[in-house]
């Protein structure tokens, strides 16, 4: 059942009286809503602090449903779960892409679409959780210590990439799993790290090594670094010094890998969000931060100039021709869809014309391919809210969790949001939602605050 909690009135009462009147209406919530027990912080942590057993052990791609099942256990032991105002968008989400689930027409597809779905739910209950957990058991400082960590980790496998490219695990999980499963090629790329993605297209005059650890494609490792950005921005405003000095070392040492993936899209995202956090905060009057990590990006881009990034993305470009490949696909997904426009085809399929499948290369497409536009409408009416909704976030340092949402709006064109990108997207929102100052959501007190 849900409810909303009722207006206060806004009537003036005089001093002692609203004293009385306030405990009173304390005494009263109390009696009314029964104690509960916090929800803990640590499972968080069992995601981001611990990822690297998971990738390790051939669970990278499962640290987040592990992680959620026990998210999901503490939830329903506390009850009294709250969501935000929408939350339903999402919820028909889920159950149109359940309901697309009835088009898939091979034992392979129905693997993919079981992953893709686990992905969708774990990031529904970290979500949750995250919103749902005190100021107390988890301060924005603990919960952005806990995902700059998982930075950290991000950071180490882009260098495994760029230092040891044709280097692959075979991991304990990967022994154990059925032939005909792991004979797949997207569990092989789940269940078998490789430290990076060795390209080398017809007429390259050398191979291309874009580091890809820990996670299966080199487009997933940029995701996470351009979503990742804003996170550890927010964290060094609130560190002590030499804990800034550290991170804004290995920031600089991170371009490095970061270089090494020639991946426009990861570039585009990250400086699209900083102008963005940038003009806002010009706008609420702020100019140091902004100032600050303006001059950052450009000595970044100078870096990247002497670096020859450009000219080995521009290299890149043309031996593979990515552009084209990319437009001519997404056309064909659309087309395509028409077909079948109400519940698309459960999961992507292969081209008519070129060597990816069609509804990948991008959340937005596969969302239209696999779900149909219904599909696509009730996720991108979510995530596009979330964005609308944390825009007036106080205090203003917390605007760099805004910007993650602002992000994801531009990255979803062009880069899947699956695995962790997606739990990260949800968390900056619940974080954001759930409190940030004295009490206040979104710019917000809890009067708007659904309960069920």
């Amino acid at each position: 059942m849900v409810t909303t909690a009722p207006r206060r009135s806004a009537t003036p009462v005089p001093g002692p009286r609203r004293q009385l009147l306030s405990d009173s209406r304390e005494r009263e919530a109390s009696r009314a809503t029964p104690s509960r027990k916090d929800l803990p912080a640590w499972p968080l942590g069992l995601l981001f602090i611990a990822f690297p057993v998971w990738w390790l052990l051939g669970l990278g791609a499962f640290a987040a449903p592990i992680a959620a099942s026990v998210m999901a256990l503490h939830l329903m032991l506390r009850g009294g779960t709250r969501v935000p105002p929408r939350y339903g968008l999402w919820v028909m989400f889920l159950v149109w892409v359940i309901a697309a689930g009835t088009q898939i027409d091979t034992f392979g597809r129905g693997v993919g679409f079981l992953f893709q779905f686990m992905n969708y739910g774990s990031a529904t209950v970290v979500f949750v959780y995250a919103y749902n957990c005190s100021l107390k058991r988890l301060p924005i400082r603990r919960a952005l210590g806990m995902v700059v960590v998982f930075w950290v980790w991000v950071v180490i496998g882009g260098f495994l990439g760029v230092l040891l490219p044709k280097v692959g695990l075979t991991t304990p999980f990967e022994r154990i799993l059925p032939e005909a499963i792991k004979s797949n090629d997207y569990v092989q790329a789940l269940v078998h790290p490789q430290f990076a993605e060795v390209q080398q297209p017809w007429g390259a005059p050398k191979p291309y090594n874009r580091p890809r650890a820990p996670f299966p494609y080199t487009n997933s490792w940029g995701g996470h670094f351009a979503l990742l950005f804003p996170f550890v921005v927010l964290y060094i405003t609130q560190a002590r010094m030499l804990t800034r000095l550290v991170l804004v070392g290995l920031m600089a040492a991170s371009l490095i890998p970061a270089f090494a993936t020639l991946n426009r899209g990861m570039f585009l995202a990250i400086v699209a969000g900083v102008l963005y956090t940038a003009i806002r905060f010009l706008r609420r009057g702020h100019v140091r931060w902004p100032a600050m990590v303006i001059a950052l990006m450009v000595i970044g881009g100078i870096a990247a100039l002497l670096s020859g990034v450009g000219a080995g993305i521009d290299s890149r470009t043309e031996y593979s021709s990515t552009n084209n490949d990319r437009l001519g696909l997404y056309a064909e997904t659309f087309v395509r869809t028409l077909d079948s426009p109400v519940l698309g085809y459960g999961a992507p399929r292969p081209s008519e014309t070129f060597v990816v499948s069609v509804g990948t290369q991008g959340e937005f497409w596969h969302l239209m391919f696999s779900y149909g536009f219904p599909g696509l409408v009730f996720f991108c009416a979510w995530i596009w809210w979330l964005a609308l909704h944390t825009r007036g976030v106080r205090p203003d340092s917390l605007l760099w969790l805004h910007a993650v949402q602002v992000m994801a709006s531009l990255m979803l064109f062009y880069y899947g949001l699956d695995q962790t990108e997606l739990v990260l997207v949800f968390v900056a929102g619940a974080l954001v939602l759930r409190g940030s100052a004295g009490g206040k959501v979104g710019g917000m007190d809890d009067r708007g605050i659904a309960a069920v």
